[in-house]
């Protein structure tokens, strides 16, 4: 016997103006065919709209996404989303379908303002990298111990001589 199974996943980030961006996600396999569409407010990144549409789902559960989704309203892309957001719709009474969506959609907000200044940081020369590293750390001295890459005994924290 011959199993198949397809998947396709788009997640699209537009800026919509100096207030916010649209953030629309599109899941479709041979089992499910999903939507949400949010948008995000700048610079606090809090989701101010939030729909969702199953038009295919496996699970009986995951048919009340539409309301469902509208939890995650007034919630912050920022730290502890990914348990404010299981909290919200997640678990035995939520869809981890729609859990997992609304996780890549604040993914793909991150990474709409991470990946240009990863970029820029790609044509720098060694020590101008560093430079910057160290102005961040002097403009932002909370980073500093607040995660692996910044941990006090850290490779980089060693380079800069911190």
């Amino acid at each position: 016997m011959t199993l198949d199974f397809t998947r396709n996943k788009v997640v699209e980030v537009e800026p919509l103006d100096d207030r916010g961006l649209s953030v629309l996600w599109r899941l479709k396999d041979s089992l499910l065919e999903a939507e949400i569409r949010m948008k995000v407010r700048v610079p606090d990144l809090e989701i101010v709209e939030a729909e969702a549409r199953v038009s295919r789902y496996p699970y009986e559960h995951c048919a009340a996404v539409s309301e469902l989704v509208k939890r995650i309203v007034g919630v912050r892309v920022s730290q502890g989303l990914r348990k404010i957001v299981r909290g919200l719709i997640g678990g035995a009474s939520g869809c981890s379908e729609l859990t997992e969506g609304v996780l890549e959609c604040c993914n793909a907000v991150i990474l709409h303002y991470t990946v240009p200044q990863i970029r820029i940081g790609e044509r720098l020369a060694e020590q101008e990298l560093l430079e910057g590293r160290r102005a961040l750390l002097e403009s932002n001295p909370r980073m500093a111990g607040s995660c692996i890459a910044f941990a006090p005994d850290s490779p980089l924290m060693k380079e800069l001589g911190l």
